[in-house]
């Protein structure tokens, strides 16, 4: 995609969490069946910014699809092969986002990866894998050298507290300290050379509230920003898991997974940080921030930049 000058823009790509969903990448500023009132701000923020930067809205190329916060939200085999279909029929390149994972859900996800494998040899078209797990990344590196792997935003560890990530930004903050938080250790020598045996085909961030760095090396991998929503923080444990049991079972252990976190969502906030700027939501194992028109912009803008920048868009809140 490039504009009227021939300035090279940015690669589009949408998050894609169900293949109930699927229908809806081709449009994704158009509404979509049962969207919130979060989502639907969001999807406005994001487009109305989208405009601002580029001046038109632009057809995404390719699906991410998957959950990258929680094993219990790994798709069944069949699942992956329609999106995997769908994505091939309509054009989509195909990209499948993993999560953490513990022993009880590998080896489903092995059978799912071993399918992806053979189709991507059978068809000999590339597919990615974005990995949230090191163990889900050396295993893939080891018995499938051949997928594309992409190092996902849970890995690449950065300040996302949105109580104080603003200040890291401020005009009287020391311009030391502000580029310091702005990094990733991801592209440090020591993470260099651990990598460097591996398909590593890109990275993944979120659109950080202090703003992202990169150094011109950095920025001429494959980099992938995430929008609406920023991950704060996600684990093992499931908050909204425990949200239909009595209060003394409450937070024991691990609740049963009944997909609650597809029911409910949860404002988080905080009546001792009143300068917060960003909602703060939680759902299921994850609380995410939401991005503004102005955070959305700055992304967009940094990503322009970029020679291989991609922006990932989700039609909903992830998990």
């Amino acid at each position: 995609m490039s504009n009227a000058e021939g300035v090279s823009l940015l690669k589009f790509a949408v998050a894609v969490q169900s293949v109930r969903d699927l229908k809806f990448a081709k449009e994704p500023w158009a509404p979509i069946d049962l969207q919130n009132e979060i989502e639907t701000e969001m999807q406005s923020a994001f487009f109305g910014a989208w405009k601002e930067v580029f001046g038109e809205v632009a057809a995404p190329s390719r699906i991410i699809f998957g959950s990258e916060f929680c094993q219990h939200r790994l798709p069944t085999v069949r699942a992956v092969n329609k999106a995997l279909d769908y994505c091939w029929k309509n054009g989509f390149e195909f990209s499948f986002a993993t999560s953490y994972m513990h022993e009880e859900k590998f080896q489903e996800l092995a059978d799912i990866l071993a399918v992806l494998d053979e189709q991507m040899k059978k068809h000999e078209k590339n597919i990615e894998i974005i990995v949230n797990d090191w163990g889900v990344y050396f295993y893939t590196k080891k018995r499938f050298p051949e997928l594309d792997l992409v190092i996902g935003r849970l890995l690449n560890k950065s300040i996302r507290d949105p109580r104080v990530a603003h200040y890291y930004n401020e005009s009287n903050a020391p311009e030391e300290g502000k580029e310091f938080f702005k990094k990733t250790g991801l592209f440090s020598q020591s993470f260099r050379q651990f990598l460097g045996n591996g398909r590593v085909t890109g990275f993944e961030f979120d659109q950080l509230i202090q703003g992202n760095f990169l150094s011109e090396e950095e920025a001429e991998q494959t980099i992938g920003l995430h929008f609406p929503f920023g991950c704060t923080a996600s684990g093992s444990a499931c908050m909204v898991g425990f949200i239909d049991m009595d209060k003394a079972d409450k937070f024991r252990g691990d609740p049963e997974c009944k997909q609650q976190c597809q029911r409910y969502v949860f404002e988080l906030k905080n009546k001792r940080h009143l300068d917060m700027r960003n909602r703060v939501f939680q759902k299921g194992n994850s609380a995410f921030y939401s991005h503004d028109s102005g955070l959305v912009r700055m992304g967009l803008e940094s990503l322009q930049a970029m020679k291989n920048g991609r922006a990932v868009y989700s039609l909903r809140i992830p998990v």
